[in-house]
């Protein structure tokens, strides 16, 4: 098997003194699909924090991608090295217009060409943010949001995007979109795409692989499939 795009290795984080992750292994390849799932409290999102370098410190082991160590590096180094995260709450700046979001998305990018270009990438990935580029970002319905969520991570062309449960707070036919969205992304760009969820119904049919995470541990990594039977998916919660 190729080498991993992101692997995590024995990674122990948390906050202060208490330890919320303890010794996962993880390991994302190049354009799959890893959906992350576990109940509120599980570490889902301190891990994926760690990974991003939103923690001060990672008590133990390693966060590789392509291959190199990066544990602890500054978020804005990672994104520069094409690593995109969209946080809980969507992440966007309502009192601005859609473009500028998608613009300040490409904060990063110095080639006013290249921010053109990936603005028509986006827009034709999701036209409603061309049709209503001049609208305050804020006015957007919530579904609206989490799709210039994601609109503003590609906008420096990712080739890893870390989501931090993207369907929280919408409503089901919302989240369908939210999901098609993440395959769409997937399968036109190649992005591999590390995926935290807590519904399980609507994010396991869009998963290749799943990790299943129980206060702070790994307790499962394999296929989705097995986890569609409900008996086998409470067997890990």
């Amino acid at each position: 098997m190729t080498q991993p795009i992101l692997e995590l290795q024995q990674l122990r984080a948390g906050y202060g003194r208490k330890q919320v992750v303890h010794g996962v292994d993880l390991a994302l390849h190049e354009g799959d699909i890893l959906l992350m799932l576990g109940h509120n409290g599980a570490g889902k999102t301190t891990l994926v924090r760690a990974v991003f370098g939103l923690l001060e410190r990672i008590a133990h082991g390693s966060v590789l991608y392509r291959g190199k160590p990066i544990t602890g590096r500054p978020p804005h180094q990672n994104v520069r090295d094409g690593i995109a995260f969209v946080p809980q709450g969507h992440g966007i700046f309502p009192t601005l217009t859609v473009r500028d979001n998608l613009v300040l998305g490409a904060y990063t990018e110095g080639d006013a060409a290249r921010v053109r270009r990936q603005l028509a990438v986006v827009h034709e990935l999701f036209p409603i943010l061309a049709e209503r580029s001049g609208q305050l970002a804020g006015t957007f319905s919530g579904g609206q949001q989490q799709m210039l969520a994601i609109g503003m991570a590609l906008m420096h062309d990712p080739r890893v995007l870390i989501l931090d449960e993207p369907s929280i707070g919408l409503a089901p036919a919302i989240v369908e979109q939210v999901m098609l969205s993440v395959q769409s992304v997937n399968r036109q760009f190649g992005t591999s795409i590390l995926m935290v969820e807590q519904n399980v119904s609507c994010s396991l049919p869009v998963a290749r692989r799943c990790v299943i995470l129980k206060t702070g541990t790994k307790v499962y990594d394999g296929p989705p499939d097995p986890l569609q039977d409900r008996v086998e998916l409470m067997k890990y919660f």
